[in-house]
């Protein structure tokens, strides 16, 4: 039934073909002859311009009597001259058109259309369509050859003697009247080419609609006959898969058919929905071809089974989808025979069991983890069920318990395994049946509980049991002997350094009282010798005030420290204004800047929102962080103080133009006592105290300090302040 449809089939597409073809050819045609007139038309737009420009030089010429207006004519006269040999060629039918094509490209026409233009003038110039056109070329060449003769005899008029005025009019009103014939003449002609245009579109559109019309009907014909052959061929097929569909339509898994060769011949839409590609991908293939072929028993009797000719169930295989993932899949199946014997191939159904394999492949790849964790782990373990009878132990348990291996298996009672200890003197002197069912009467209660066995061996044991959600228990053993010892050596060592800590702290802190007193007297009799001496000896007198008060800082930092160590300093929380506070900063460092050449600015707007903090302490703050950046910062820069604000914090940052902080050495400069190099301590002086003390205070505030520097460029130091203010004035102890 197939064979028809086919046959009628390559008929109609025969035809078809034919058709397109000669549509194809006539409107190729009917392009290639309208680009020839719209270049034909473009040539005769480059004639007008020739005979205007030949006039116009002419004209010129008997106005001026200039040689070189004359010449000008014969260059503009160049184009329509051109014209003219060109048709004087092309209508000499002995002559070869090729030889045209020189004149016509001079006249302007374009390279590629010469061919074109010289082959329709010979084929066409004597039909209705191009004759009247053509006549009118002639007539416009005549009147052009008139010109020239006319320019001519002017050139030799003007060169025989000058002209009067009455002469040189008559001959621009004579040039005036070429003008006017050959621009009647050029109109008409480009008419007639737009009239030549729109009829060959004419007659292309309408051979073309007459084409389209032949094609549709036989589109109608063949078609009907077609549809009539298709009909009868559906009916049979219908027929022939109705069984198959039925069985589709009520199956819950996929069916399919092989042929003889083995080659997919059918799927049912259920298996397109399982592997999420079309059926027709694997139609034609054979199950080797999409299967990950193992050499397994099940396999090996699946290809037993085939070349017997025998049914086949339950055969489990992977299938190998083309984006390269696998599908495991279980079919049954039997052989198709026809009335004759003849086998035709296998029908059967599958069913896709990819997520039953991988459940139970990771089942049994987490039994396998479980019991490789469990045997390898650090504690001893061992897993009653709810008749006390052992499920599973590791080695460990057996190790740390010291039973020798082999002595219990899974599956014995507890009993069994308390009465080995009973005996063994694990619980102590007496009865040990009485040990055995005290032990026996805990563990039937299911209770949680935890203790520790000093086993006889010296081993410290944790023990731990805990009842399981449906009855028996599981009990852990750890070792934990090391971890005494360690816990034991960790309490020594802390007791040891919080006691050194107390000594260090004690000393530094008798140290710096004893040296304050000392220094305090030093500084004051500084003070009256400044005033009592003269130069040069009161300046010696200031550099022993400035020493000692560089001294007595240092001892100052000192106390500060190891009064916060010790939990000794209380902070008073109020409301500070930070523009003030700044500003008297800067008054106290205002000789120290002066020395050093660098300006110092207040840049905290009057005004700005308070900060809530113990007013002795911040002050200290912005004198270190001050005080260091114009120690560390060049003559000729400033530093600048400046207010920051978030949503939840506000703060003041100091900003320097100085020598700047390597990204790798800023959290070194938070040690108390560190300098960065020698060389910093040498030139600037300073025991390191200043950026551990400014981080000691913002921690007992609850904020925060940050640097931000870059070596060359300069510092920027930021303290952050919780931004709450409930209260105008609080005391908050400082013990930590």
């Amino acid at each position: 039934m197939t064979g028809a449809p086919s046959r009628t089939m390559a008929t109609f597409i025969g035809a078809m073909l034919v058709i397109l073809g000669v549509i194809i050819a006539a409107g190729i045609a009917g392009i290639m002859t309208i680009d020839v007139i719209r270049s034909y038309a473009s040539g005769s737009m480059h004639y007008t311009k020739s005979h205007l420009g030949a006039t116009g030089a002419l004209r010129q010429f008997v106005q001026f009597g200039t040689e070189e207006d004359f010449l000008q004519y014969r260059y503009r006269l160049y184009v329509a001259v051109s014209d003219r040999i060109a048709r004087e060629i092309l209508e000499e039918p002995d002559l070869d058109r090729a030889n045209s094509y020189s004149f016509l490209i001079g006249g302007k026409i374009h390279p590629e259309d010469a061919p074109g233009i010289a082959w329709m003038f010979r084929a066409f110039e004597d039909t209705a369509l191009f004759a009247p056109a053509i006549e009118i070329w002639r007539a416009a060449d005549r009147e052009i050859e008139r010109l020239d003769a006319f320019a001519d005899q002017v050139h030799q008029d003007m060169r025989a003697g000058p002209l009067n005025r009455d002469q040189r009019d008559a001959l621009l009103r004579e040039i005036d009247a070429f003008d006017r014939r050959l621009i009647e003449l050029e109109d008409r002609f480009a008419w007639q080419l737009s009239d030549v245009a729109r009829t060959v579109t004419k007659i292309m559109f309408w051979s073309l609609g007459m084409l389209a019309a032949a094609l549709a009907a036989l589109v109608v014909v063949l078609g009907y006959r077609m549809q009539a052959r298709l009909d009868q061929a559906q009916r049979a097929i219908q027929d022939r898969e109705q069984r198959f569909r039925d069985i589709a339509e009520v199956a819950g898994d996929w069916i399919w058919e092989t042929d003889e060769q083995q080659r997919f011949s059918y799927f049912s839409p259920r298996l397109e929905q399982v592997l999420g590609i079309p059926t027709t991908a694997l139609l034609g293939k054979t199950r080797q071809e999409v299967a990950n072929i193992e050499d397994t028993p099940a396999w090996r009797q699946y290809v037993a089974d085939v070349e017997a000719r025998r049914p086949f169930q339950n055969f489990e295989y992977v299938f190998r989808h083309p984006d390269g993932r696998v599908r495991h899949m279980r079919l049954n199946a039997k052989p198709v025979f026809d009335d004759k014997g003849g086998f035709h191939g296998y029908r059967g159904t599958g069913t896709d069991i990819t997520i039953q394999v991988l459940a139970r492949r990771e089942v049994q790849e987490k039994q396998a983890l479980l019991q490789t964790t469990f045997e390898h782990m650090a504690q001893g373990i061992i897993v009653f069920d709810s008749d006390l009878r052992v499920v599973e132990f590791n080695q460990r348990f057996l190790d740390l318990l010291r039973f020798p291996s082999g002595m219990f298996k899974p599956g014995d009672p507890l009993d069994r395994f308390v009465h080995y200890r009973a005996k063994r003197g694990d619980y102590g002197d007496g009865d040990s049946k009485a040990h055995v069912a005290a032990r026996i009467a805990q563990a039937r209660r299911f209770e949680p509980r935890a203790f520790e066995f000093i086993h006889i061996g010296g081993s410290v044991l944790e023990i731990h049991g805990r009842p399981l959600p449906d009855g028996g228990f599981v009990t852990t053993y750890t070792d934990v002997a090391e971890r005494h010892h360690a816990e034991r050596e960790l309490t020594t060592a802390k007791d040891a350094a919080e006691a050194a800590n107390r000594a260090k702290s004690a000393f530094m802190a008798t140290m710096s009282h004893e040296l304050r007193t000392p220094l305090n007297v030093i500084i004051g009799f500084a003070d009256l010798l400044v005033d009592a001496l003269s130069s040069p000896h009161d300046e010696y007198a200031r550099d022993i005030r400035r020493g000692g008060e560089h001294l007595l800082e240092i001892i100052n930092d000192i106390l500060d420290l190891t009064r916060i160590e010790a939990g000794k300093i209380d902070l008073t929380m109020e409301l500070v204004d930070t523009h003030a506070l700044v500003e008297r900063c800067l008054h106290l460092l205002k000789n120290h800047a002066l020395e050093a050449g660098v300006t110092i600015k207040n840049e905290v707007p009057n005004g700005t929102a308070p900060i809530r903090a113990d007013h002795q302490r911040l002050r200290q703050i912005m004198l270190n962080l001050v005080g260091n950046a114009i120690k560390f910062s060049e003559a000729g820069t400033a530093v600048s103080v400046r207010y920051v604000e978030t949503d939840d914090t506000r703060g003041l940052c100091v900003v320097d133009q100085g020598i700047g902080i390597a990204p790798d050495k800023i959290d070194k400069t938070f040690e108390p006592f560190s300098q960065l190099d020698s060389g910093h301590t040498r030139k600037h002086g300073g025991v390191g105290l200043g950026l551990p003390l400014v981080r000691r205070f913002m921690e007992l505030h609850g904020g925060t300090v940050s640097i931000d520097s870059r070596v060359g460029e300069g510092t920027t130091v930021t303290v952050l302040f919780p931004a709450r203010i409930e209260a105008t004035s609080e005391v908050v102890s400082a013990s930590l």
